[in-house]
């Protein structure tokens, strides 16, 4: 049978959004080509799925090991030495690299045909500015390195028309691009956790029941513009919405909790890192919005987990945010934070206009399910082999 090697980023990345790509990919893939067999080259990160074991077993049977990541040093050499030595000891007819960030992991694989997913060109951008600092040097030249890998491969896949074309414009070339949109689970469309009811939820997290609650979800880098998450849950108090803040995804660093304090607000916000996918879903179910206002992003999976959650979202429409989104959301194309504050108060104060919202949403984020991407991502393979 033709094998298929899964490469997925080192688990004690923990990078969750990448986390989620590879573990859907490796649940689904068994059941979507039968025909082809699969591996996985490392361990997935266990926060991204629930109790249920992936159906596949990662080289050398070490499922659930982490290794700690903690220093640059132990990254770098986790990343760029062991795992390409790791990748090449094991053989395959195709090799899948799940996350452009590892491209590097493309020579590991010799003359095999190799398959990276893309999502999104923020090492293009990064390795453009002006580095300043010794590490930052460093780091560009790694992600050099993993660029280089980059265009070695057989063949890419993006989830969306828009990095398609941006990928196209960088490589040069068109062919061999292959949208296959990301998915999103059954389980965000139940009509809410059996077992975490929405007041249950508030209350473990000390929010108020009658509170208005600002969702969102993901990492708080510069790209993710917290400070307009920040402005609209602000504006909001200031015109009378006893709103709340629920951040789930990793700690504010010390200039964004500054930032709340100067604002007066820190004592309305709550924030859940590290969530596992049960308390992610409760989260969708105990807020009221998502707030969604990057800069930059090649998909954007919490958009369709907030639609298929019955929950309305506004958003940037930044990079692939727009096509994502459709007609499910609140698209808001500017960079003033007033304009974030004027979306989510108009929605706070007019049900019709969030009850509209919950029915558009659950609708687009329907189109988008993880056993198409896994049958597209197959068709992929077998275009190659």
């Amino acid at each position: 049978m033709t094998r298929v090697l899964l490469v997925p980023d080192l688990a004690g990345e923990r990078w969750l959004s990448m986390d989620r790509y590879a573990s859907r990919l490796a649940a689904h893939l068994p059941h979507a080509a039968p025909d082809l067999g699969f591996a996985l080259a490392s361990p997935v990160s266990r926060l991204t799925f629930d109790e249920r074991p992936l159906p596949l077993r990662p080289y050398g049977d070490r499922e659930g090991t982490e290794p700690s990541l903690a220093t640059d040093l132990s990254r770098y050499l986790q990343r760029y030495l062991r795992y390409p030595a790791q990748v090449r000891l094991q053989s395959a007819d195709l090799f899948h690299v799940l996350d452009h960030t590892y491209a590097h992991l493309v020579r590991a694989a010799g003359g095999t045909p190799t398959v990276v997913t893309v999502h999104d060109l923020l090492p293009v951008l990064t390795v453009r500015r002006r580095a300043r600092r010794l590490r930052e040097r460093a780091r560009n030249v790694l992600l050099r390195h993993a660029l280089g890998g980059l265009r070695r491969a057989r063949a890419w896949i993006v989830g969306t028309e828009w990095l398609r074309g941006e990928l196209a414009a960088w490589l040069g070339r068109d062919a061999g691009i292959h949208v296959v949109p990301y998915g999103v689970d059954d389980a965000f469309f139940d009509p809410e956790p059996r077992d975490e009811p929405r007041a249950a939820v508030r209350g473990g997290l000390g929010i108020p029941t009658d509170a208005f609650v600002v969702l969102h979800v993901g990492s708080v880098v510069e790209r993710k513009n917290i400070p307009a998450v920040f402005a609209a849950l602000d504006g909001l108090r200031q015109r009378g919405v006893p709103a709340w803040l629920l951040q789930v995804g990793e700690p504010f660093t010390e200039q964004q909790i500054t930032a709340l304090a100067d604002r007066g607000i820190r004592d309305v916000v709550v924030q859940v890192p590290d969530a596992p996918e049960r308390q992610l879903r409760a989260a969708y179910h105990a807020a009221d919005v998502l707030l969604f206002p990057s800069h930059y992003e090649g998909f954007g999976l919490p958009l369709l987990e907030a639609m298929a959650s019955g929950l309305p979202v506004v958003t940037s429409g930044a990079g692939a945010l727009a096509e994502v989104a459709g007609d499910g959301a609140i698209v808001v194309p500017s960079r003033d934070p007033e304009r974030y504050v004027d979306a989510v108060v108009t929605l706070a104060q007019d049900a019709n206009l969030a009850d509209d919202l919950r029915a558009r949403g659950r609708k687009r984020a329907s189109a988008f399910r993880w056993t198409e991407t896994a049958r597209r991502t197959a068709d992929v393979y077998r275009s190659l082999l």
